[in-house]
């Protein structure tokens, strides 16, 4: 797995991603900013960790997921992470 997170991250990271039916592909540092309701303007989200790319082994997909990597949560599992799609 390439990845630019190192160290108990990177642990936490594959808590958040279950081997047995992902694989995955890449992981790196990322911030969501979204250009909603203004498509020509970018908004800050306020969620940032580490942006998983991984392959779902059961239904053949690929798939992206913000976990948070912080040390006082856990991680960000919410609706708008889609987006980043």
């Amino acid at each position: 797995m390439p990845s630019l997170v190192e160290g108990n991250d990177r642990q936490t990271v594959k808590r958040m991603v279950p081997k047995a039916s992902n694989k995955i592909h890449a992981v790196a540092v990322a911030k969501l900013y979204l250009a909603y309701p203004d498509r020509h303007r970018w908004t800050d989200t306020g969620l940032k960790g580490a942006l998983v790319l991984a392959d779902d082994l059961v239904g053949n997909t690929l798939w992206l997921k913000l976990v948070d990597i912080s040390v006082w949560s856990g991680r960000i599992d919410c609706s708008m992470a889609l987006l980043i799609i």
